[in-house]
């Protein structure tokens, strides 16, 4: 039997859909980005309230940190900073890309005031995050899958370049999180 249009038809009618085809993917992707999800499971919520803490830290560092500048406390918060969270110029990634923003961006805008904003601005991602997960929105979770995997080959490299602790759990609940959003919600699937 030769398939053609009307076989086609003829099997649509057989899956229930009747002379229908089947929308676009951006029209459906669309229509799934501005759904409500069913309740949130104990799983979301955790994502909700580390991605809510982490917005909160990340607030009142970059107050602390232009608090620090203007009272002249940089040099010793950098450094205690430094030793905390064991980063240095001269190695990983991260540091890098922020040296070169100062580098570049340094002789426009003061160096706190861009790592002030930087920080700001993941805050505010981080918080739309959790606020659009708590109101079960769809979007949020599209948005914390892409924005948190793009984020984890950085990771990645810094792990394998210096591996501690810190790095290590950051990276494990990262993956976790993409992968239970991704595999459990059926992100990207029927789009």
């Amino acid at each position: 039997m030769p398939r053609g249009p009307v076989s086609r038809a003829a099997g649509r009618v057989a899956r229930g859909r009747p002379g229908r085809r089947r929308e676009s993917w951006p029209r459906r992707f669309w229509r799934e980005l501005g759904s409500v999800v069913p309740e949130t499971d104990t799983v979301v919520r955790l994502i909700i309230l580390e991605r809510l803490v982490k917005s909160a830290v990340l607030l009142v560092a970059a107050i602390s940190l232009v608090t620090a500048a203007r009272l002249g406390y940089l040099a010793q918060l950098t450094d205690v900073l430094q030793d905390q969270l064991e980063l240095s110029t001269d190695r990983g990634v991260i540091a890098r890309v922020l040296t070169w923003m100062v580098n570049e961006l340094g002789s426009v805008v003061p160096h706190v005031t861009i790592v002030a904003l930087a920080l700001l601005l993941y805050a505010a991602l981080e918080t739309t995050e959790g606020v659009g997960l708590a109101r079960r929105r769809r979007w949020a979770e599209y948005l914390t899958v892409v924005a948190t995997g793009i984020l984890i080959p950085f990771e990645v490299v810094e792990v394998a370049a210096r591996p501690t602790l810190f790095r290590v759990g950051a990276l494990l609940v990262n993956v976790a999180i993409v992968g239970y959003l991704a595999w459990r919600k059926r992100l990207f699937v029927d789009v």
